[in-house]
Formats: C-alpha cells, sequence, structure tokens
C-alpha cells in the first residue's frame, strides 16, 4: 500500500480563498440544484456536508507519501504547517523530507514546522543540492524569522544524495532524478515493491520522448500515480518558455504513452482561480479520450481502458494505491 496526500497544491505564492470565490462556488452549487426544488436546500446542505470540494486552496508544495511502516515528506511549502502539525500531534519524533529544490515556496513552510522546536524530535533532510544546507539553515537569520538556526530544538541531519541512487528509508525506496527548471529541480520515484508514485511537479517537461530522457525515462515506467505540474494553460504555457511549470495535457500525453495510471494535477498558479483549476482538468480529461483510440492496446493490457485516471487535486486529498494489510 501506497497512502499520497497533497498538504499543498500551490505552486509560486501561497493563495489565500477569497469571499468572492466562496460565494462563487456556492452560487453555482445553488444553480446546479435549483433551489426552487422542495428538497432544494436540503440537497444544497447535503453538498457541502458531502465529500465534494469547494477549493482546491491555497498552501505550496508539501507531500506526504506513505507506507504500511513508513511516512516521508517532500517539499516544505506552506502546506508543511499542517502535515506537521497532524503528524506531531499524532506522536511522530523522526520525520524524512526531501527536498526537489530550493525555490522560496518550497521551503517557506519549514519555520512554522511543529517538530522542528522539540528537542525530542528528529529530522532528517535528503537534497540532491549541495547547497541545501545552506539554504535551509538561512531562514532562520533572526531578521526573516525571529528564530536563529541555533535556537532549533530538533535534531536535524543533512543527507546528501546523488542523482539516479536510490535510497531506502524502511519498505520505501527512493529514486532521485531530473526534471526541468531553471536551477535544477529533482523528481522522486517512490516504491515499495508494489506500488510506484513519481514526485514530477515542477518541471517543463521539454523532453518527453524516450530519447530527450535518456537516464530519467525510466523513472516513469510502471508507474501507478505522476504528481505532474500542471500551473498553465496550454495557450499561456506557450509563452512562459523556461520558467519550468507545464499543463496538463502535456501530463496527459505523457502518462497515455508510458501507461501511467494515475495523473494527478497540481502546482496549480496562483492567480487561477477555482473554476479554471477546474476547466484545465476537464481539458485534460478531454485529451485523454480524444486520443486514447492510438493506444488502445496499451491500456487494455493494463486492464485500465478508459485510460488515465485525471484528478486536479487540492490541499487534502488522499489517494491509496494497493491494499492496506
Amino acid at each position: 500500500m501506497l497512502r499520497v496526500k497533497t498538504w499543498g497544491t500551490r505552486g509560486s505564492l501561497p493563495r489565500a480563498s477569497s469571499d468572492e470565490c466562496f460565494k462563487s462556488q456556492v452560487s453555482q452549487l445553488i444553480d446546479d440544484i435549483g433551489l426552487d426544488h422542495p428538497d432544494g436546500l436540503k440537497a444544497l446542505k447535503a453538498k457541502l456536508d458531502g465529500d465534494e470540494h469547494l477549493v482546491f486552496g491555497g498552501n505550496t508544495s508539501c507531500v506526504e507519501i506513505s507506507s504500511k511502516n513508513e511516512s516521508v515528506i517532500f517539499d516544505m511549502g506552506t502546506g508543511l504547517r499542517d502535515a506537521g502539525t497532524k503528524l506531531y500531534k499524532n506522536g511522530v519524533k523522526k520525520y524524512h523530507i526531501f527536498l526537489t529544490h530550493l525555490h522560496w515556496d518550497h521551503i517557506m513552510g519549514f519555520p512554522f514546522f511543529l517538530p522542528a522546536y522539540d528537542p525530542s524530535c528528529e529530522i532528517n533532510f535528503y537534497h540532491v543540492h549541495k547547497i541545501a544546507p545552506e539554504y535551509v539553515k538561512i531562514l532562520f537569520n533572526g531578521v526573516n524569522f525571529p528564530v536563529k538556526w541555533e535556537d532549533v530544538g530538533a535534531k536535524i541531519e543533512f543527507h546528501q544524495l546523488k542523482l539516479y541512487e536510490p535510497v531506502n528509508i524502511s519498505d520505501l525506496t527512493l529514486h532521485p532524478f531530473s526534471l526541468d527548471h531553471p536551477g535544477g529541480s529533482f523528481g522522486y520515484r517512490v516504491e515499495n515493491g508494489s506500488n510506484s508514485v513519481v514526485i514530477g511537479y515542477d518541471s517543463e517537461y521539454k523532453r518527453l520522448t524516450k530519447e530527450e530522457l535518456g537516464k530519467d525515462y525510466i523513472y516513469y515506467q510502471d508507474l501507478d500515480a505522476i504528481l505532474f505540474d500542471a500551473q498553465y494553460e496550454m495557450q499561456e504555457y506557450a509563452s512562459k518558455f523556461d520558467w519550468g511549470h507545464c499543463t496538463p495535457t502535456i501530463g496527459t500525453g505523457l502518462a497515455l504513452r508510458e501507461g501511467i495510471r494515475n495523473v494527478l494535477l497540481t502546482h496549480h498558479d496562483p492567480w487561477a482561480s477555482d473554476h479554471m483549476i477546474r476547466q484545465m482538468s476537464e481539458n485534460a480529461k478531454e485529451h485523454v479520450r480524444v486520443n486514447l483510440l492510438e493506444y488502445e492496446s496499451k491500456w487494455r493490457g493494463l486492464s485500465q481502458p478508459a485510460g488515465p485516471n485525471v484528478v486536479a487535486v487540492y490541499d487534502g486529498y488522499e489517494l491509496v494505491l494497493g491494499e492496506d494489510s
């Protein structure tokens, strides 16, 4: 079993959900239900109390992947605050945090990570960038944040990773590989022997073919799920070359060709409305439907004849792969 939980799904900058946005979502629900129906108010309340989410959330990137025996965290966006508080209250004392890169939106949550201030806690950082320790510590310089590094209470260790060399954390194996992002960003393929997930956001995916991907190609094979960078619409993506982000339809195209069973669209643009994110997700699903015939035999062989599942993920989204035994 692998469980994926997204604690933060915005890119570049945290975003608060506005009053205007909330009213718009409720208004749309009312229009869909029709309050002139005798049971309209009951139906609206059922919708509001149900599993359907109204907003995608505003925290920047933070993902937790857990197996039967272990839990690891990817990136320290503002979503790390909620993740840390929940895990700490559940009694977790040892943490494993993997960094994709050091851009502000991926590290800004660490000063608000509750376990960092408990001397009984241990935090292990794993990073490909050699400068990672310096740029994590500089968050606590006494100027940008009042706490200084020497006053952080937890035991903290940094582990330098070598590209393409796997690391084992309990029953999880993690493979670092290259993404396409200014300054360098690194994805991780996470496996437990039965299931596999790739952390693949903050990448422009300039390389898509087997030849272009080279040594990175293998990490997209026989894959249960990918967290894919979906920051831009296709038209916008074309005007932002070399910004390091991608679009949902490129993700679904990759999934169709390589047999990736679940595409989790994330790293949503902070300027994108919830309606826009939903529309981008629908466009990606339509891209699957239109292009599925070309890959029909592959997907029949995967016992998933409708092609890859496509989900625009939100803060608090969970996906469980395999059996929870």
